[in-house]
């Protein structure tokens, strides 16, 4: 039985247009992923073809292994209230925190150390089977030794690599091995099997990305997921109010603030998409004519009020982040099955 070296699905060449499809089983990428690296095609691409019960049963075979959890983030400011962790309470544990690069600028890397400190102790007094947490950075050679050092000093030499759907596993890998060879891109769900690795005296195992129910990106086509998506380095979008005002995201978000007096709200979303604000009065009229029709092609918004006393950071999955600051009433239109997480931590 041979398996895709990309994405480890079954070849066959029986079904054209299905997974693992191959004209010659002499090749080691199935179309999708042929395709998919080397011109962009996502034409084969599905999102929806592992569950979670599947990979679960995949953790089950390395129970005793350790489990080098990815976390994007974006994710670690909302992982207390996260369910992520409960699938690996029995397991031992190395976090490693992802894609830290697309903070804003002005987050230094003293504060960025302080805030996942603060988190990673008090999840670790409820967690003590996490061993270990270490930031992905953009030295890749410090940050390779570093890893390597953490396993040889955990006496690990199976490793399973695990965490949310487009947490970044397969890039990772590829970039510890200086290899190119497992499928990466930046859509959900590209990994389809487990893949194993053998590097000197080390087994890594790739696994496919646990699907989160909480996460926009879990219920978002393609092109509207590539839009959203956070990629490069986030600028905030800060806006200053004293009047009750609403802020539109592309349909797929909208924030009405009212204040007592005066307000702010920073943005933390993909830089290349635009807030559009507009009076709160007007807000109904103009979600009307520009995203009505859009959102409810998906699913429908639902409302969830909030009441500020001073300053709170809330996490949307999927799309980001935003800030409020000063004493005022909010309501949240977010997708019904996504939850929204507020944050202890102040950036």
């Amino acid at each position: 039985m041979k398996k895709c070296k990309g994405c480890g699905i079954e070849l066959q060449q029986k079904d054209r247009e299905g997974i693992g499809y191959v004209s010659n089983m002499e090749q080691d990428y199935c179309q999708r992923c042929f395709r998919l690296l080397h011109y962009g095609d996502t034409t084969h691409f599905k999102t929806n073809y592992v569950t979670n019960e599947k990979i679960l049963n995949i953790f089950r075979k390395y129970s005793n292994e350790l489990f080098v959890l990815i976390i994007d983030i974006l994710d670690v400011f909302c992982l207390k209230d996260d369910d992520l962790l409960e699938m690996f309470r029995d397991k031992n544990v190395l976090l490693l925190i992802n894609k830290t690069d697309i903070l804003p600028e002005n987050i230094s890397d003293k504060k960025i150390n302080a805030i996942l400190t603060r988190i990673l102790f008090d999840l670790n007094r409820k967690y003590p089977n996490i061993k270990a947490a270490i930031m992905t950075n953009k030295f890749e050679k410090a940050f390779n030794e570093q890893f390597f050092l953490i396993l040889s000093e955990m006496k690990a030499k199976r490793v399973v690599f695990c965490g949310w759907a487009n947490a970044g596993k397969s890039s990772l890998i590829n970039k510890l091995l200086h290899m190119s060879s497992l499928t990466a891109s930046m859509y959900p769900g590209t990994t389809l099997e487990e893949i194993q690795i053998n590097y000197k005296d080390y087994q890594f195992i790739d696994t496919p990305g646990l699907v989160d129910v909480n996460n926009y990106t879990t219920y978002l086509n393609l092109e509207k997921y590539r839009l959203s998506k956070i990629d490069k380095t986030i600028k905030p979008q800060i806006f200053q109010l004293s009047d009750p005002q609403s802020y539109f995201y592309d349909g797929l978000l909208r924030v009405d603030i009212i204040p007592e007096k005066k307000a702010s709200v920073s943005f933390y979303i993909n830089s290349q998409n635009k807030i559009h604000r507009t009076k709160y009065e007007n807000g109904d009229d103009y979600y009307q004519m520009h995203y009505c029709e859009f959102i409810l092609r998906i699913k429908p918004l639902g409302i969830t009020e909030y009441k500020i006393k001073n300053k709170q950071l809330f996490i949307i999955k999927g799309l980001g982040m935003f800030k409020v600051n000063g004493r005022c009433r909010i309501r949240v239109h977010s997708l019904n099955k996504v939850k929204i997480f507020e944050s202890e931590v102040d950036i």
